[in-house]
């Protein structure tokens, strides 16, 4: 019997649903999809979340549709016409958005998250033109040096208007495949030079394994990820940039972190840049649990 409690639903979820119950495995329900399995599964475990039901059962790597989600398939393609029906319409506007917006943010995120979606976005909106600032320095939104600014710290002064994008948990990384004993204090480590020593991460390892041996110390979080992919030490990293490049997580992970979008209040109800605030909330959203 199909039940729902109190559903505060995603909406968005029905199109993954959808898609698989079309094709009865997650890699080629990602691939319809453009995005990666694990995707796909974890929405449609929000889904039944949400729900109060089990939607498919997995049998010999296919996932095979219960009563429920026979139930609810034909309300869920009206669902997905319609929607295709907004979006076709909207898709003249789309096209005839024009302009530049110039997003800063530290190079950690652009690299390690953002260009990996970004061709999506300029699919969607082919007119707007995106430059990235990656850049650790504070640029000025009121002088326009930039439209939108992207950070892992909340500002503490400044006439802007701030939102919280997601959290950012942080673990122990080592080299793929690297078989570490429970002391991880007694490997190399690679840290932030002693100019970072006052943000969130290096504050996390001097109090945890600040006796460890420092093999290397660097500037930038990508200097670290490169350092432990080639097995000169530990790092405690951002989960998102540990998962992307396949590191090996040695440790739990803890909320360190957060990431935080700036925007001039001014340029807050200008389409091109809502459109990008939207995207991105929207792709954080679906990829929660990267960076958990």
């Amino acid at each position: 019997m199909f039940i729902m409690q109190n559903c505060s639903m995603n909406w968005n979820d029905l199109k993954y649903f959808i898609a698989l119950y079309r094709y009865g495995s997650l890699s080629q329900a990602g691939s319809s999809l453009k995005v990666n399995s694990t995707t796909v599964a974890r929405r449609i475990r929000q889904l039944e979340q949400d729900l109060g039901s089990t939607l498919f059962i997995r049998q010999h790597n296919r996932f095979l549709p219960t009563d429920e989600a026979d139930a609810i398939l034909a309300l869920a393609e009206t669902f997905e016409e319609q929607a295709a029906n907004i979006a076709q319409r909207l898709d003249s506007r789309n096209q005839s958005l024009q302009g530049v917006i110039r997003i800063t943010s530290v190079s950690t995120f652009i690299n390690g998250y953002l260009l990996l979606r970004l061709s999506e976005f300029k699919a969607l909106y082919p007119g707007i033109q995106v430059e990235l600032i990656a850049d650790s320095q504070q640029l000025s939104l009121t002088r326009r040096e930039a439209d939108l600014a992207i950070r892992m710290g909340r500002p503490q002064s400044g006439n802007l208007v701030i939102s919280k994008l997601t959290d950012l948990n942080y673990a122990v990384f080592g080299k793929k495949g690297d078989v570490v004993q429970s002391d991880l204090e007694s490997y190399p480590w690679v840290t932030l030079e002693e100019s970072y020593s006052q943000l969130p991460e290096a504050v996390w390892q001097q109090s945890h394994y600040g006796s460890a041996d420092v093999a290397l110390s660097v500037n930038v979080g990508l200097g670290s990820v490169e350092a432990v992919t080639q097995g000169i030490g530990l790092a405690y990293l951002p989960c998102f940039l540990g998962r992307k490049y396949q590191l090996e997580q040695l440790s739990s992970s803890s909320p360190t972190r957060q990431l935080w979008l700036l925007q001039h209040p001014e340029l807050r109800e200008l389409q091109r840049l809502r459109v990008f605030t939207d995207w991105l909330r929207e792709c954080l959203s679906e990829d929660y649990g990267l960076f958990l």
